[in-house]
């Protein structure tokens, strides 16, 4: 990875420090009701052939008030699909299958460790000529274990994500010439519930940034509705602060138009 990916990674952790510094020692649910997070990922692609590519995230994310700290590695394998002159499957425009490992360090009850297996499709409707609403469909498997010797609990859950990404046309100033703005609504559906981060919605808009040599920056400002997430508390607000970093790597056919949607990293 770049020297430029850690000197930021480093910062956000000594921010975080600093933030932790000032938050309550004693977690209370009702605070927990309405809370603060801050999410970074970093996305780096790697193209395996024209149809196929597999793209890692590496991800910390932490709340205030101090009740978690979780970091997770997910890939995801992209098919490109191939059949689009079709009648059924020519909106489809990629299948994925992934999987990764999440580990929940908590305050004030026993870590938690998830793998994840997940499977979806993406497909787009053509609407005006500058917008394409982007669609992900995606079924998850969550297999969960809490450091206290329950054993491991199982979850299913199925999510649906409508997006579009808005590009800056005029260019009156030279820095504006790779700005875009992403905005993004998903919807989750569990089937079988887990125990933590059951959610119901989440809205993110934000704002993006492509350099010349590919690498791209998103910065969004996400309201996230979530169930469970404390042993007490069933319902919580979330406002989320979170940096996205992807890494230039080689063009995949039709992945680096800002006007498509990224695919998900599978985080929660």
């Amino acid at each position: 990875m770049p020297k430029r990916f850690w000197v930021l990674l480093c910062t956000v952790l000594c921010l975080n420090a600093l933030i932790k510094a000032n938050a309550q020692d004693s977690i209370v649910d009702q605070d927990v009701r309405v809370n603060r997070q801050f999410w970074i990922d970093y996305n780096h692609p790697n193209q395996w052939s024209e149809t196929q590519s597999v793209r890692t995230q590496i991800a910390f994310r932490t709340i205030v008030p101090n009740v978690y700290n979780r970091f997770q590695a997910i890939s995801t394998i992209t098919f490109k699909n191939t059949n689009r002159s079709e009648r059924t499957w020519g909106l489809i425009d990629s299948y994925q299958l992934g999987g990764g490992a999440i580990y929940t360090q908590n305050t004030a009850a026993k870590d938690n460790f998830e793998l994840r297996l997940l499977q979806g499709f993406k497909f787009n409707i053509p609407t005006i000529k500058p917008i394409t609403l982007n669609n992900y469909v995606r079924l998850e498997e969550r297999f969960q274990k809490s450091f206290n010797d329950n054993g491991w609990r199982s979850g299913y859950r199925f999510r649906y994500r409508l997006g579009t990404n808005i590009s800056w046309k005029k260019h009156y100033l030279g820095f504006t010439e790779g700005l875009y703005f992403p905005l993004q609504a998903e919807f989750f559906f569990n089937l079988k519930k887990t125990d933590r981060f059951n959610d119901l919605i989440r809205i993110s808009p934000g704002i993006g940034y492509k350099l010349k040599n590919n690498w791209r920056y998103e910065l969004f400002v996400i309201f996230n509705r979530t169930k469970n997430i404390t042993e007490t508390n069933n319902k919580s607000s979330d406002f989320i602060l979170r940096l996205r970093v992807y890494n230039g790597g080689k063009k995949s056919p039709g992945s680096q138009n800002q006007n498509d949607f990224q695919l998900d990293d599978g985080s929660q």
